[in-house]
């Protein structure tokens, strides 16, 4: 069974500031251990917090979720939560949620103590624009130009268009969603409660393989999914499975790579992983024709990664 160490420390320096060092793993048998302790703090009157998770190796996505309306609660006491020193299979899972920008993130304790020292409390409620008055589209800010406030946005939890006055942070009055707003005019949210993950480690055996692509395509529950989309997004798996398997890793067997998927009702996002050689975008073209999101990122050296989300299409 998982297990989670806790220690609290005051933040010298800081008013009412604390740090809570994290041992273990952040998942469904210690969340109410971890939430328990952090209302413990806030109950406290410490409303400055910096998280240090230097120690925590595994993170779901509940927890994940957690740190997001944590990040609230704490900003609707006029302070603030900051994370630190992340470890990079949790920072991975941030990334493929989508709370990476959202969250504030330090790697040393003087980044932290700044951060958290430089909060200006609770998160603005964001105005909701009519429907009659929205637009059709709503990027925040033409690419290159400089930004004009307000800006507009779709909320990502609730599909309501926002409209936000100016830099800093808001909150989704329909449904809690987070945004980070950057002076440059970038909208960056993410939902309060997020979905399932599932995280395999996938030995490059054709068999084990093939059984994992159908159980990514048989994931979906999303009305309107017929069996040809089903045999789309498995062939799109096989695609990546099988190019870095024979690019990658020169058709090696003994060869592994990770893979983190995120379910929610109307979403699947994935992160492929491989140590194999670096490869281009274009060495996927089923999938990059297929997802409703897809990049594609080489390290040299250390192989690929892939980020990519399919979306149900609405109507």
């Amino acid at each position: 069974m998982s297990s989670l160490e806790i220690k609290i420390e005051p933040l010298q320096g800081i008013d009412k500031g604390v740090v809570v060092r994290l041992g273990g793993a952040l998942d469904q048998p210690t969340r109410d251990e971890f939430l328990n302790a952090m209302k413990g703090v806030l109950g406290e009157g410490s409303t400055r917090c910096i998280l240090d998770m230097e120690r925590v190796t595994y993170a779901n996505s509940t927890a994940i979720g957690d740190l997001v309306v944590l990040l609230d609660q704490f900003h609707e006491k006029g302070g603030g939560l900051v994370l630190m020193s992340l470890h990079p299979k949790v920072y991975s899972l941030m990334e493929i949620i989508g709370v990476n920008s959202v969250l504030p993130i330090a790697k040393t304790l003087a980044e932290a103590r700044a951060q958290v020292s430089a909060v200006q409390g609770a998160p603005e409620p964001a105005r909701v624009v009519p429907e009659a008055a929205a637009p059709s589209a709503a990027p925040a800010v033409a690419p290159g130009a400089a930004p004009s406030f307000p800006v507009r946005s779709q909320c990502v939890g609730c599909a309501v268009t926002l409209e936000f006055a100016q830099a800093g942070r808001y909150r989704c009055p329909h449904c809690s969603a987070v945004y980070a707003v950057q002076p440059t005019g970038q909208v960056e949210g993410a939902r309060a409660r997020v979905g399932h993950t599932i995280e395999v480690t996938l030995p490059c055996q054709p068999r084990i393989m093939r059984a994992f692509q159908q159980m990514v395509a048989a994931l979906p529950n999303w009305k309107g999914y017929t069996d040809l989309d089903r045999a789309r997004l498995e062939k799109a798996i096989g695609e990546i499975c099988d190019v870095v398997h024979q690019r990658a890793y020169d058709g090696n067997t003994d060869n592994t790579f990770q893979v983190l998927i995120l379910c929610r009702d109307e979403e699947l996002a994935f992160r492929f992983a491989d140590h194999g050689k670096p490869l281009s975008g274009s060495a996927f073209p089923l999938a990059a024709q297929y997802m409703t999101e897809f990049e594609h990122k080489a390290r040299p050296g250390k192989g690929n990664v892939l980020r990519m989300a399919k979306r149900v299409a609405r109507a």
